[in-house]
């Protein structure tokens, strides 16, 4: 979970927009010829014009980490958690057309509206509580971070999920049938909140167990070794796949 939400910290906000791709490179080559003679330089251009394309987006986007830091930010946490259900779903087989798109419409808010605000705040604490002097600083960063962060946000995680996917229990929402009332009962809040418990018991430690094996490693390679312009990049890149875990084993 943390490495994720690192890319909420607020030292991205001064990150230079020249920081990913530089030069759109060649301008499409000559003149094109009976018989193909041009068709070398024409390809230069394209592949030339592709990175002026990624390049002129990803400025964007620094640009609005700057300028509306908080909305973006949430906006990038639900495309994290959108991906990670899409392929969560795929993976368990689910058809395109039959997909729940209820759950990964939950799924999604869930990220960027659940978790990055909490994400958030909690970074830029780390950020004030240890010091900038100390050495090994990314180390006590990453320990801080995975001792005290990941058990509470994946407790709160799948009781919030499941309660909230239990309110919505009457409702289903699919490609090839649309939003429908299926006329099945909603529990109880305190039935749901009692499943969301033991929903928390089963899966809390096989999950910390999995997240272990992976984010203290990616934290510290981001803390330590990721230039400060590309660690929002590497740490949504491994974020993707984080969310496809916590989607499987929500809905397991």
């Amino acid at each position: 979970w943390g490495s994720r939400a690192h890319a909420l910290k607020p030292r991205v906000l001064h990150q230079s927009s020249n920081c990913l791709l530089a030069g759109a490179g060649g301008n499409g080559g000559g003149i094109r010829l009976r018989g193909g003679g041009g068709g070398g330089g024409g390809g230069d251009g394209n592949g030339g014009d592709d990175q002026a394309f990624i390049a002129r987006y990803w400025s964007k986007y620094l640009e609005l980490l700057e300028t509306k830091p908080f909305v973006t930010r949430m906006v990038t946490g639900f495309v994290i958690a959108f991906t990670g259900d899409v392929m969560s779903q795929t993976i368990q087989g689910i058809e395109i057309l039959k997909m729940d798109l209820k759950r990964l419409i939950l799924f999604s808010c869930w990220g960027g509206f659940g978790f990055t605000p909490i994400a958030y705040q909690w970074y830029n604490l780390i950020e004030r509580t240890i010091p900038a002097t100390i050495a090994g600083r990314a180390f006590w960063k990453m320990g801080m971070d995975q001792v005290l962060f990941p058990p509470a946000i994946t407790a709160i995680f799948f009781l919030t999920l499941t309660v909230v996917e239990g309110l919505f229990t009457g409702i289903e929402f699919t490609l090839d049938k649309g939003l429908r009332v299926s006329g099945k009962a909603v529990p109880a809040i305190t039935d749901l909140f009692d499943t969301g418990v033991n929903k928390v018991k089963q899966d809390l430690v096989p999950t910390l167990i999995t997240n272990y094996k992976v984010w203290p490693l990616v934290q510290v390679l981001n803390f330590a070794v990721v230039p400060l312009k590309l660690q929002v990049l590497f740490v949504n890149t491994v974020a993707v796949w984080w969310n496809f875990v916590l989607s499987i084993t929500q809905h397991n």
